[in-house]
């Protein structure tokens, strides 16, 4: 039976009869697209842009979570910022801040000459929608290694997380991204020591077949054949696509909110300068507008702003 989804901006799992391994394939295009609408990057920036909106859509699908999976970083050079963001497991938003009067990096296609470790930050973050109910979390990831997969797979290892073998690709222009995760699951409480050595030769030899994936084939083979192709010989289960859109998460009620942490002086002033104050998202383009009653409404609410529509 054929699956009725796009070929791109999709994630399947999947998984291996009997064996303690799960996996995830994932690939974007439009969302890469809609995220560097309104801000043109340079193809290695898109690149890696892709990529880092590829493995929070990866790393927020195993997640049992009701909030934002977000990885940014932050560097001295070329590339200030960058930020990805998957909420809700679907909605993926991201953006890349560039210093003009840096020079560009020498080794461009090293994340490690973009992000130099002694001046740079990366950081996986678990933004929770109430935090009253679940703690944030900000893990620091060492940049010790060229490629993006590399860093965080290293990442998982030193944090004690899953074992997880990690693969990412981009195309050239820096318009499609794709991954592919797998992780060993832990062994059953009641598992045998057999049963046990049984798993670790079978995760040993998924991530050799595994490691033979090649960039071409995770940004041009459907996800059928792509596991077909590594695992033919054991028994990989393909589960149903999880359709990803890009989707920001400004609303009317963050806007309210950056005007009234100014203070009802500051605004009035502002509002003297420029009539009406125009408020833009970063991300989307979104622009909200305050007149001179908007503002005066704004002061005057008594419980804040609650308009929380996402755009």
């Amino acid at each position: 039976m054929s699956l009725t989804v796009k070929q791109s901006d999709r994630l399947h799992r999947f998984s291996f009869d009997g064996i303690p391994v799960r996996g995830q394939w994932v690939r974007l295009s439009e969302v890469i697209d809609d995220a560097t609408k309104i801000r043109s990057y340079p193809a290695k920036v898109n690149e890696l842009l892709g990529q880092m909106l590829a493995s929070v859509a990866l790393f927020a699908d195993n997640l049992k979570f009701a909030g934002a999976v977000a990885l940014q970083s932050r560097g001295g050079g070329k590339l200030l910022r960058t930020l990805a963001e998957c909420r809700n497991h679907t909605d993926l938003r991201g953006i890349a801040h560039l210093q003009e009067e840096a020079p560009w990096p020498v080794a461009q296609d090293s994340l490690t000459a973009w992000l130099p470790a002694d001046s740079s930050q990366l950081a996986l973050s678990l933004v929770p929608d109430d935090p009253q109910t679940q703690a944030p979390y900000q893990g620091m990831i060492p940049l010790q290694a060229a490629r993006l997969d590399a860093v965080l797979e290293a990442y998982f290892a030193a944090s004690e997380q899953l074992p997880t073998r990690l693969y990412l690709a981009s195309d050239t222009s820096g318009r499609s991204a794709a991954g592919l995760l797998i992780q060993k699951l832990p062994h059953a409480d009641d598992a045998t020591e057999v049963a046990e050595s049984t798993a670790e030769a079978q995760w040993e030899e998924i991530q050799i077949l595994a490691s033979t994936v090649t960039p071409e084939e995770l940004l041009s083979l459907n996800p059928e054949r792509l596991l077909a192709r590594l695992f033919h010989e054991l028994p990989c289960r393909l589960h149903p696509a999880r359709e990803l859109r890009y989707r920001c998460s400004c609303t009317k009620a963050k806007s309210d909110r950056t005007l009234l942490t100014l203070g009802a002086d500051d605004v009035h002033a502002l509002l003297q300068e420029c009539n009406p104050i125009e408020v833009d998202c970063e991300f989307c383009g979104q622009r909200y507008s305050y007149d001179a009653i908007d503002v005066a409404a704004l002061f005057e609410r008594p419980s804040g702003p609650n308009d929380e529509t996402v755009h």
